[in-house]
């Protein structure tokens, strides 16, 4: 059943509406994203999310 931290985050992601994706990226791409990150003094989670968000905006014409 896992650990009582691993209920609570288990617990805590489903209140908050978040979900793990898996994407096949090319390496080098996925190590100058995370480096690129590190140095910005962001994550990358809040910068996918960022992109994502614009995207959408772009492309999809009932998004706010």
């Amino acid at each position: 059943m896992g650990t009582a931290a691993t209920r609570a985050t288990a617990r805590y992601h489903k209140k908050k509406g978040l979900i793990s994706k898996s994407y096949k990226l090319d390496k080098v791409i996925v190590e100058e994203f995370a480096e690129a990150c590190k140095n910005a003094e962001t994550t990358q989670a809040k910068q996918l999310t960022e992109f994502m968000k614009r995207y959408i905006s772009q492309h999809h014409p009932d998004y706010a």
